[in-house]
């Protein structure tokens, strides 16, 4: 070997990062038993897309145990390969890894970057762009391990989709006055357009011997900033879309969305007479785990003659529940509604009382898939609607007052 190759071999082998400076490697970049130290905010960047650029050898790391410090990894496409940066402190080897695939942009990188959390309190020291690391509103840092992690796409027009994410933390990062329990660690990540936490789970494996956290996938679509560890009995936030209910025939149909849900285990649907007092009218199992759309109905069959409200309570494995916002049913002016002919060719008639016709109702038609197609107000107790423009299919007409739904008429055009 000459000497011009030897140098740069130990350039590249032990060598510390100056602060606020970044640090180029386009061949590969070797730790030997040794560490580079990232600090103030530098970037080390490593303009070389072969998952060896970096190797470690002999237990040598990189310390940025600040949010700022920053690997920055050109790696392309990803191609299928596994990447690893041995993140680590004196203490402890922290390593982080993926699979990368499927990444399209120039110049596609991951920038990565960890640090832990001086005190327990992790919401004291949110990464720049996290807003919290509530649960139902409380500070859940008890339940979080004192460390956060960044895998951050930039540069690519599809984002890569990674598998085989894994983790590495210390045992000193959960003590207390941390309340959680290490078997229980999944991860969870922070999604910066929606500010939350919430919107995406992914199965993790914990191996609790090699602290680490695995991950199966994590589509480009779900790739954001930043990553924490959070005990799954007490998961940040899972959002309820929504919660509604339509009056049908004198039956109440109650029906509701989840984005994802994190030990869930069963919603049930109240009713009340006051909003006051509310009593349990049904059930539906949850989905448990689950990362994307699920949708839920109801039917209630006996609602309250006048008003009746609703409310769902979602239930989790260990017996934590929350409710949603109230939703109230008046059903005596509905009484008397209908709609005929139906099937319906050109013209459907929506019969219904003066007293109703008083207070200036609204009305609402749609189409089979949910479509707005007009609104109108009711004028007449026996209102004429024109379908002969109408494609042949399923509609429904939504009818209403001082936003509270009366009833909900469902007819087919011919």
């Amino acid at each position: 070997m000459d000497s011009a190759a030897f140098y740069r071999k130990l350039l590249l082998t032990i060598f510390i990062i100056l602060p606020n400076i970044f640090v180029y490697a386009q061949a590969k970049l070797i730790i030997n038993g040794g560490a580079i130290q990232l600090k103030n905010g530098a970037a080390l960047i490593i303009d070389n897309p072969d998952n060896t650029a970096i190797t470690s050898i002999a237990g040598g790391y990189i310390q940025s145990e600040e949010e700022t410090n920053r690997v920055i990894w050109i790696i392309g496409s990803g191609g299928g390969n596994t990447y690893t940066i041995p993140f680590g402190n004196p203490a402890n080897l922290l390593t982080l890894s993926f699979t990368a695939v499927n990444g399209a942009g120039i110049i596609g990188q991951i920038i990565c970057s960890t640090y832990p959390t001086p005190t327990w309190k992790n919401s004291d020291f949110l990464p720049a762009g996290v807003t919290n690391v509530n649960s139902n509103g409380n500070d859940n840092s008890a339940k979080i391990i004192d460390r956060f992690w960044q895998i951050n796409p930039q540069g690519y027009s599809t984002k890569p989709d990674l598998s085989n994410v894994i983790f590495t933390y210390s045992d000193d990062e959960y003590n207390a006055p941390n309340t959680l329990t290490e078997a229980n660690l999944f991860a969870q990540r922070w999604n910066s357009t929606l500010q939350k936490w919430n919107d995406f789970f992914s199965a993790s494996t914990i191996n609790t011997t090699a602290n680490t956290i695995q991950i199966a996938n994590v589509p480009g679509s779900q790739l954001y900033d930043w990553w924490t560890m959070t005990d799954i009995t007490s998961p940040l936030p899972v959002t309820l879309v929504y919660f509604n209910a339509l009056l049908n025939n004198k039956q109440v149909n109650t029906y509701w969305q989840t984005a994802t849900e994190q030990n869930s285990n069963r919603f049930e649907v109240w009713r009340s007479k006051d909003a006051i007092q509310f009593i349990l009218v049904g059930a539906r199992p949850a989905a448990g785990f689950s990362s994307s759309i699920k949708n839920y109905s109801y039917t209630d069959v006996t609602p309250f003659t006048g008003t009746s409200y609703y409310r769902l309570k979602s239930i989790d494995n260990d017996g934590s529940f929350s409710f949603s916002p109230i939703v109230k049913i008046k059903t005596a002016d509905a009484e008397n509604i209908f709609i005929y002919p139906n099937p319906a060719t050109d013209y459907a008639i929506i019969k219904s009382s003066s007293a109703l016709i008083n207070k200036k109702p609204i009305a609402k038609l749609y189409d089979a898939k949910g479509g707005l197609i007009k609104t109108f107000v009711l004028t007449d107790a026996e209102q004429k609607i024109n379908t002969l423009l109408l494609p042949a299919g399923s509609y429904h007409i939504g009818i209403g007052y001082n936003n509270n739904l009366l009833k909900t008429l469902f007819f087919i055009k011919k």
